[in-house]
């Protein structure tokens, strides 16, 4: 383990060329920190990992007792990275009632954060049944955690700002700590607050899927099957795409990155796209196909962007598939 985590030490300093490709999926994430890329993947025999640059840097063994397994959270935020930060979401479950037509089961979910390339470790003084969705800027780590108290709230650095515990996704630019509330049965809100006090600036409700925020303030987000944008200075939000995969969206700099569809209810993923705030299109990246999926989350700063596919069946659980980063 020593050694796994030297290598993430040395990582973050070292910047790729302009476009890289890895072998295997993104069971989490991907992320970017710095100039390198963040993933985790999960192996056949249910063991995973945490790989920064397809390397290696933490592993989670398989559970081999009977109706147990374990493994990431999946998206969105089940991985965030910084160049001095990575923390990863596990979740173990376990089966305690089967019929012919159910399955009961339990869930504990578990925050690992590794700082400055040290060891994995748990920084919340409770465990929790709901999911922890992450994110990272800087050396400043927020986690979302959803489900009951005294666990549930938004933390950042470990200070509970709020307790509502209802948060799908959480994300940290700028000044700005912003989360997601999805509650079920309406009630959803995006709230934005200031991340050194943790005081409220703002709230959205709506009927949000995703969202992301950039440092200026700017938000992106699926409100009603659309990609809008606005910002805490005009919160009117603008239409900028009308048919998108809403599975994730990122934006940095004033750009948004997203994935088309084509026309018509349940249309397939077309093509990875980076638009400005009005939707005009900057760069095209992926071209997806029946054997060319969309998997994990998108990841954008001011240089880089990430993403992962599958390739093959979609129903394959451990692809094949690739990890990309390249650069804007």
């Amino acid at each position: 383990m020593r050694g796994l985590l030297i290598t993430l030490a040395c990582l973050t300093l070292a910047a790729p060329a302009s476009a890289k490709t890895y072998n295997g999926m993104a069971f989490a994430g991907p992320a970017i920190a710095g100039d390198s890329v963040v993933w985790g993947t999960e192996y056949s025999d249910d063991s995973g990992a945490v790989k920064v640059d397809g390397r290696i840097v933490t592993r989670f063994d398989a559970v081999t007792a009977k109706n147990r397994s374990r493994g990431f959270t999946g998206v969105p935020g089940a991985v965030s990275a910084s160049p001095t930060r990575v923390v990863y979401t596990r979740v173990d479950r376990r089966v305690v009632d089967r019929g012919s037509d159910y399955v009961t089961s339990t869930s504990t979910f578990t925050p690992l954060v590794s700082v400055t390339g040290g060891p994995f470790t748990n920084p919340l003084p409770c465990t929790t049944g709901g999911n922890i969705t992450t994110a990272v800027d800087g050396d400043t780590v927020v986690l979302g955690v959803s489900g009951k108290q005294p666990c549930a709230g938004i933390y950042v650095d470990g200070r509970k700002i709020d307790s509502r515990g209802e948060a799908r996704e959480v994300k940290i630019a700028g000044p700005y700590v912003a989360w997601l509330d999805a509650p079920g049965g309406g009630g959803d809100r995006i709230t934005v607050a200031d991340r050194t006090s943790g005081a409220v600036v703002a709230t959205f409700p709506g009927r949000w899927y995703i969202f992301d925020i950039d440092e200026q303030g700017t938000i992106a987000a699926v409100l009603d099957d659309r990609l809008v944008v606005f910002s805490l200075a005009a919160p009117k939000p603008r239409v900028i795409a009308r048919r998108l995969w809403t599975s994730s969206l990122a934006i940095a700099a004033g750009r948004v990155a997203y994935i088309s569809v084509g026309p018509g209810y349940g249309a397939d993923p077309e093509r990875l796209l980076v638009v400005d705030l009005s939707g005009k299109v900057l760069r095209r990246f992926e071209r997806y196909g029946k054997r060319r999926r969309p998997q994990g989350e998108l990841a954008l700063t001011d240089r880089w962007i990430a993403w992962s596919v599958k390739r093959g069946s979609y129903d394959a659980p451990t692809g094949p598939g690739n990890v990309f980063l390249k650069r804007l």
